[in-house]
């Protein structure tokens, strides 16, 4: 366990401070990343590249993350192998200009922002967080997935059960029977 956690601690130092960024920008490739907080399950080490350009005290980074993860569905609470394979783009800027910065009005072709702190940009917190907004915000291990049954938790998508099925009453049943009166009524011709 200690080992882990050194590894996560070299981890996070992963990255360059802003005065070493030379003016042509920096690219470098990666692989076999697997060692992120214990909210994130590598099921398929993650490989990739990353581009970051200086552009005074904001810095452009550009990249590609692709690997897998195993998450667990919402529905039938069954874990499930999710992959991603995501480019990205995001523009850091120093938390300290949070408080002082203008606000700007940011146009749909606007990058994401995030924000850098003690001018060093930590290549682990960029891919760590550009994985978290990749999950989707709705995990399912397939789209018609048909959960759990809510009599007897019994998942429906390996077997059936034989729970009566709960059919609620809808509040507007009173006016289906209204309907009919009325369809007799008018078959009498009254």
């Amino acid at each position: 366990k200690g080992d882990k956690m050194e590894k996560l601690e070299s981890l996070i130092q992963w990255g360059i401070a802003l005065d070493e960024i030379p003016p042509e920008g920096i690219s470098f490739s990666f692989e076999n990343l697997s060692d992120f907080d214990n909210d994130l399950k590598v099921i398929k080490p993650f490989s990739g590249h990353l581009k970051i350009i200086k552009r005074g005290f904001e810095v452009e980074v550009s990249g590609h993350l692709e690997g897998s993860l195993e998450l667990i569905c919402d529905r039938c609470l069954e874990s499930f192998e999710y992959p991603i394979k995501e480019d990205f783009k995001v523009l850091l800027i120093p938390k300290e200009s949070l408080n002082i910065q203008e606000e700007k009005e940011l146009s749909a072709d606007d990058l994401e922002v995030s924000f850098y702190e003690n001018s060093f940009i930590s290549y682990y917190e960029i891919l760590k967080e550009e994985l978290y907004l990749s999950l989707p915000y709705r995990i399912l291990c397939k789209e018609d997935c048909k959960g759990l049954c809510p009599v007897c938790g019994t998942n429906l998508n390996k077997n059936s059960c034989q729970c009566a099925k709960i059919k609620k009453s809808s509040p507007f049943a009173v006016l289906k029977d209204f309907l009919k009166d009325k369809e007799k009524i008018s078959e009498k011709g009254v």
